[in-house]
């Protein structure tokens, strides 16, 4: 359904460009999930009556020259509105002239002509196109509004907001925008914009901009090479072999490299730009992309290099540059590939995050050396779980609740001035840890922690039971391991300071 949704919403916009925007254009979409009805509706100006075979004529194209039209197919009538639907109504009025309206349908598919029937209507609002299609070849839910939404949202960002507005069932979209990035004073992003010459007389503009992005999101993996033609957005998160994802450049797609995005910006002619005839890809073989790969490669390749080397310090070497300016460096020539990869990188890896612990946590350690045990095993716990053992997550559950046990008792035994040592003596202690529970309520009232906290704390102990004490055995997610991990780590936190 969004290809043909948006061939339409192309249409519309090359309407409004092919007018030099002269005034802000809205274009609604009304999708009705009961009765399962599409329209959409723009105010770009209306086609002229003599117009008409652009919207539906294989080939047909525009007099027009100077715009960076987005919908150059011809075919975008006939293809978007009856691939959704076996009736499509269009009504358009063109300015202040006579409405007219005509229809297309499964018959007139079938046709080898492609003239239309046009008839005269009751005039809607000057300058209005309506697009109505029904007997829908494939119903849509409201989950698939809401996927349309956000990908019109993304698709059209660079349109949304300058004098355009798109609105689906009376909301406007908004946009996405992945010039999201960040700026680490020795990565900051770099830019780079030229002109390539795909025909001998027509150039297109290239603006590539590669950097270390804020707006990661591990299960979307927004990373990768974005490329717009003419404003409109035509791949995202790409990572094929064709952009660079290969041992020798890019590496194959991993998590580690997930901080690094390449957007590439192309105007010009849209004969010249080297997106499919849906515009939902893009033809790799063609001579446009072929033209700028190898620069488009050298970028995406240096930051998943640098993305590589700072995963372990994310937060303080990326995220916490917000702000900052981009580089403009020099791609125009050939031969600058080369001179991108060999920008420095990053030193190698730091230290280990056990090690890291220790070093946060020295001086707490001096003041208080029953820490140290506590400190290391939440290190052993974290190595654990980055190990390649089927079983890591059980393995590091356990540590986790046994070092919140052994916590508890060392909190219990070093504050004397709230425990007398003569009432808690090795048999008291060893009685009481017998029920988890009692030595809860026993220090939860010295510490500033809610219910939340310790109601996980009694979940995760009886997970952990299940896998010493049941005959079944559970299984322990990566998300129930990480959770427990950041409460037994705000736990140790407020019983002795500890830093995580």
């Amino acid at each position: 359904m969004s290809t043909s949704v948006c061939e339409l919403i192309d249409n519309a916009i090359d309407h409004w460009t092919a007018r030099k925007r002269r005034n802000p254009v809205q274009i609604d979409l009304f999708l009705n999930v009961d009765r399962q009805l599409i329209t959409v509706r723009d105010n770009a100006g209306g086609v002229p009556r003599d117009d008409i075979q652009l919207l539906v004529s294989p080939g047909a194209s525009r007099d027009e020259v100077g715009f960076n039209f987005i919908g150059n197919f011809g075919v975008g009538g006939k293809r978007a509105g009856v691939a959704l639907g076996q009736r499509v109504e269009v009504s358009s009025r063109y300015e202040t002239n006579e409405t007219f309206r005509f229809v297309l349908s499964d018959e007139w598919l079938a046709k080898d002509a492609w003239d239309v029937e046009v008839e005269h209507v009751n005039d809607i609002n000057p300058g209005t196109t309506n697009v109505s299609i029904s007997s829908l070849r494939q119903g849509f839910s409201h989950q698939d509004v809401e996927t349309l939404q956000r990908h019109i949202s993304e698709v059209y960002s660079k349109f949304i907001g300058n004098g355009c507005d798109i609105r689906v069932n009376g909301v406007s979209v908004g946009k996405t925008e992945f010039d999201v990035w960040a700026y680490p004073p020795e990565h900051k992003p770099k830019l780079s914009e030229f002109n390539i010459y795909p025909s001998d007389d027509q150039a297109v503009a290239v603006r590539i901009t590669a950097g270390l992005l804020q707006d990661r999101n591990p299960i979307e993996e927004n990373y990768g090479v974005y490329v717009y033609c003419n404003d409109r957005l035509i791949v995202a998160h790409e990572k094929s072999y064709e952009v660079g994802f290969y041992k020798g450049e890019a590496g194959v797609p991993h998590p580690d490299a997930s901080l690094a995005r390449t957007i590439v910006e192309l105007s010009g002619p849209p004969e010249l730009m080297p997106w499919t005839s849906s515009k939902s890809g893009l033809n790799w073989s063609h001579p446009t992309y072929l033209a700028i790969r190898d620069r488009i490669i050298a970028l995406n390749t240096y930051f998943t290099k640098v993305s590589r080397r700072l995963k372990n310090v994310r937060d303080e070497q990326v995220f916490a540059h917000q702000t900052g300016e981009v580089d403009v460096i020099d791609l125009e020539g050939d031969g600058t590939a080369k001179r991108v990869v060999d920008l420095p990188l990053p030193r190698g890896r730091r230290k280990s995050y056990p090690d890291r612990l220790i070093e946060a946590n020295a001086e707490t350690i001096q003041k208080q050396p029953w820490t140290l045990g506590l400190v290391e095993a939440m290190g052993v716990a974290d190595t654990i779980s980055r190990k390649k053992i089927q079983t890591k997550n059980r393995l590091s559950l356990v540590i986790l609740d046994s070092n919140l046990e052994i916590a508890l008792k060392e909190f219990i035994v070093h504050r004397a001035d709230l425990f007398r040592p003569d009432k808690y003596g090795d048999a008291k202690l060893l009685e009481l840890f017998k029920r988890r529970h009692e030595v809860i309520n026993l220090v939860k009232p010295h510490l500033s922690l809610d219910d939340v906290v310790w109601n996980k704390v009694r979940h995760y102990y009886d997970r952990r039971n299940k896998l010493v004490h049941e005959r079944a055995t559970v299984q322990i997610t990566d998300v129930e391991l990480e959770d427990y991990r950041a409460i037994v780590e705000q736990i140790l936190g407020s019983l002795f300071n500890l830093k995580f």
